[in-house]
């Protein structure tokens, strides 16, 4: 692996920072302002999550639709049929989308590439201790906006096919039996694969000098050899932007709203961001190790 903003120098000064929690509680404040320049880049890119999700939620969910959800809301009976109109369908319709777009911006999997990378290396800095946002992302988007645009691009396509797959598996032809039920669930295991990728995809064009290919090569093979923390930290994305939103929008109301939006603004993108950086900076310190 090919060093170029990473050096022994710069591990040794992360190494005297042990400990992620300590190091994230240190950096906070930091963190949170590369939480939001995320989010501002990701809402630059919100509607293609929008399209996607429109388009190809409703092949995995069937009611994932207005009318779908409509009849699903009647079909529980907690609501009297009466009281279930249009409008307020359509709301939840839209709220729906909206919160599972930005599933898919937490999850990396239709994201501002270039932006993401310049994060990670505004990230890398801070971990070292040697950061300065402006300079940071500046740097961050000169050196590799080509590469992480391409990232970002291929990112949404491989997405768009296999949510396309686990949809045609979950509710076509082939939907009932053996044979559906084990296609859709490798797709899924493939999309948690793919999704866990771009952990170590991004930070790796912002932190080393790789070929396209070479990013890919060694993001698979760190996902590979950080099985437990990538599972770990999909459960975590799930969680901050998939359970949680949901859960604090449909359960507790206005408070929820303003909760889910806090985090939003001021926590989720960037502690993924930050979690990232921190793992993918480690597995690159084993490799600069083993080359020793």
């Amino acid at each position: 692996m090919n060093q170029q903003q990473l050096n022994k120098e710069d591990w040794g000064k992360v190494e005297r920072k042990r400990g992620f929690f300590r190091s994230y509680a240190r950096d906070f404040g930091k963190v949170t302002a590369g939480n939001a320049i995320m989010l501002i880049a990701n809402m630059i890119i919100f509607p293609i999550a929008l399209c996607v999700v429109m388009l190809l939620f409703p092949m995995i969910f069937p009611s994932f639709l207005p009318d779908e959800l409509k009849e699903y809301i009647i079909n529980t009976g907690l609501v009297d049929k009466a009281l279930v109109t249009d409008e307020e369908v359509n709301q939840i319709y839209y709220l729906m989308c909206m919160l599972s777009g930005f599933l898919l911006n937490g999850l990396l999997l239709v994201a501002n590439g270039p932006f993401c990378s310049a994060v990670s290396y505004y990230f890398k800095n801070v971990i070292i201790g040697e950061n300065d946002l402006r300079a940071d992302l500046k740097k961050g988007l000169k050196d590799n906006w080509k590469k992480s645009l391409g990232a970002g691009a291929i990112s949404v396509f491989v997405t768009c096919v296999l949510l396309f797959n686990i949809g045609y598996y979950q509710n076509g032809p082939f939907s009932d039996g053996a044979m559906g039920m084990a296609a859709k669930s490798f797709f899924f295991c493939i999309l948690w694969f793919w999704s866990s990728m771009q952990l170590f995809i991004y930070p790796l064009i912002a932190c080393v000098e790789l070929s396209f290919r070479e990013v890919y090569r060694n993001a698979a093979v760190m996902v590979v050899k950080n099985f437990p923390i990538a599972l770990l930290v999909f459960v975590v994305q799930a969680v901050l932007f998939g359970f949680l939103p949901f859960m604090l929008v449909f359960t507790v109301g206005s408070l929820g709203y303003g909760i889910a939006i806090l985090l939003y603004l001021l926590f989720s993108f960037g502690f993924v961001g930050y979690v990232s950086m921190y793992i993918t900076w480690r597995a690159i310190q084993k490799i600069l190790h083993e080359n020793d």
